[in-house]
């Protein structure tokens, strides 16, 4: 090889070498770069995480807070009136202060004005999420939207801000609405009844069933009761089958789990219906609407107009023979005599929101009621009461009482005979019966479900009897507290001819019933109820 070659390659090598010692100290010094950027990236990542886990916790702190709050005031009114919600702020503005959070003092409200409006502010800042972040509380409102609380929560990590906000709305506390029936009494189910939800009774003495369901009905839901399972179980009956471990079988006594259609019904089981399990010894219940001392329906009253007198009036029996309103019903073991009332007579006569005076112990045929119909009686004693029976009558409206201390099953009576159509088309959607301490008896409504046969809203009396053929969407409530009498005072839901029960049951009682709670509906004004916050989890923003 000529050697002028040999140092002319040598030099190409050396220039090689130098490109890639270039190459490599930039890709090195681009990786370093990378893994710079990468951490200050990770770093920034971690303090967004920090700051939206700061404001989270925040915002959690503010729901837990306002769960808790009491001194709230509670109203007869369904909806919360603007002095109301001027109430709950001032209480919770001053919870806030009185209390604190983290040891650190919270500002006095003050009033802010943006681009949505005035309103009103308190704040807590800076309080402490761990070493590095922080978060600061804002609740809120606006004048033109007091019903509504928002509370912001603010996370700071370092530079690095994030907020969460929501929404919380002021309302009656109505959990009662979540039973499709509830009760301070015992509770029967037959019939081709279904029941779609829960219900609840506060029946507390063991040594009698709180429920009796036949096959023939169901329960879509929970039945619950204030007895302890070791309460039942020292009785001589049985709710339902059980094993050793307390749980539900089928035929094979093996445990049913969910497969609430393979449950085993024994002879001796009180429920026979169908139905998704017994929760026992639940809490004794404060829900408002199972005590008479919630009740105040003078509101309603206000807004009517006596019925005039009238001189066509009949002579009728409660309890009354079978077939016959004349006649008083032979003897039970239940009842030892039978009323006589003279009623006032209304015929073909069109109502709308008037009241009916006491001692008139009306009888309405073929009647129509508009917007309100009011019973009165006197609260305090048996000498001034209405039982009122209706015989084909519609129903347009709700049927609002007064509201008597004490259970009077005879004499304050609401007895429905016929055929009783119900389509309230009021003003009034909350209820269909308001009637605390009086004895509501369906009886039988229409012989044919029908579009022009459905009960909207709670259903309220001392003791419920539904008949016949009915769809309600709401809650029934028996609020009297039955404890006192050991047999006869039964909420019954459905019949059969040989069920017993306040009344005579004719063939045409016996019907199909569904009932369907609706939780959302608002509880009727005349129930006292604590005003509550509710979160509104679907407000939930981050930002």
């Amino acid at each position: 090889m000529n050697p002028k070659n040999k140092k002319n390659n040598r030099g190409s090598v050396l220039i090689m070498a130098m490109i890639l010692i270039v190459i490599c100290s930039a890709l090195a010094v681009s990786i370093a770069g990378m893994s710079n950027a990468n951490v200050q990236l990770a770093s920034n990542q971690q303090k967004v995480n920090t700051a939206l886990s700061a404001a989270q916790s925040g915002l959690e702190c503010c729901k837990y807070f306002v769960s808790n709050l009491a001194g709230l005031p509670s109203t007869y009114q369904n909806n919360i009136t603007e002095s109301d919600a001027g109430q709950v702020w001032s209480v919770l503005c001053q919870e806030l202060q009185n209390t604190g959070f983290d040891g650190k003092a919270v500002t006095a409200a003050s009033s802010f004005a943006d681009d949505l409006g005035n309103g009103d502010e308190i704040l807590a800042s800076d309080l402490n999420f761990d070493d590095q972040s922080s978060f600061t509380l804002r609740f809120y409102r606006y004048d033109n939207e007091p019903n509504i609380i928002k509370i912001e929560s603010i996370g700071q990590c370092g530079e690095t801000i994030k907020t969460v906000s929501m929404n919380m709305l002021l309302a009656k506390e109505s959990k009662i609405l979540t039973y499709a029936v509830a009760g301070c009494g015992r509770m029967w189910l037959t019939g081709e009844s279904t029941i779609h939800g829960d219900v609840f009774s506060t029946w507390d003495r063991p040594e009698i069933s709180p429920f009796n369901m036949t096959n023939d009905s169901a329960v879509m839901g929970t039945i619950n009761t204030v007895l302890t399972l070791g309460q039942i179980k020292e009785q001589s009956y049985q709710m339902e089958t059980l094993n050793e471990s307390d749980e539900p079988v089928d035929e094979y006594g093996h445990p049913i789990g969910n497969d609430y259609e393979d449950r085993y019904y024994s002879e001796d089981d009180e429920i026979q219906a169908y139905h998704e399990g017994i929760n026992y010894g639940q809490p004794e219940s404060d829900m408002p609407g199972l005590s008479i001392g919630d009740y105040n329906t003078d509101m309603y009253e206000a807004t009517t107009s006596d019925i005039p007198s009238t001189s066509n009036k009949e002579v009728e029996y409660f309890p009354h023979a079978s077939g016959n309103y004349n006649y008083p019903r032979d003897g039970t073991p239940y009842y030892t005599s039978n009323l006589k009332l003279t009623r006032y007579v209304y015929e073909n006569q069109t109502f709308t929101n008037a009241k009916l005076p006491s001692n008139r112990n009306a009888l309405f045929k073929n009647c129509t009621f508009e917007e309100i119909l009011y019973i009165d009686c006197d609260k305090n004693t048996s000498t001034y009461y209405n039982n009122v029976r209706f015989e084909n009558c519609t129903f347009n409206g709700v049927i609002v009482t007064d509201v008597p201390q004490s259970l009077k099953w005879q004499q304050n009576c609401l007895y429905f005979t016929g055929e009783a159509t119900f389509e309230n088309t009021s003003s009034i959607q909350e209820a269909t019966i308001l009637a605390p301490h009086f004895n509501v008896n369906l009886g039988n409504t229409n012989p044919e479900q029908s579009e022009n046969n459905v009960l909207t809203g709670a259903i309220i009396g001392g003791i419920v009897d539904v008949r016949g053929n009915a769809q309600i969407y709401g809650t029934i409530i028996s609020m009297c507290d039955t404890s006192q009498w050991s047999s006869g005072y039964v909420t019954n839901i459905g019949a059969t001819l040989d069920d017993g029960g306040s009344e005579t049951t004719e063939l045409g009682d016996i019907g199909v019933i569904d009932i369907t709670p609706d939780k959302d509906q608002m509880l009727p004004s005349g129930i006292s109820s604590p005003i509550i916050i509710k979160a509104l989890q679907n407000t939930y923003s981050e930002g």
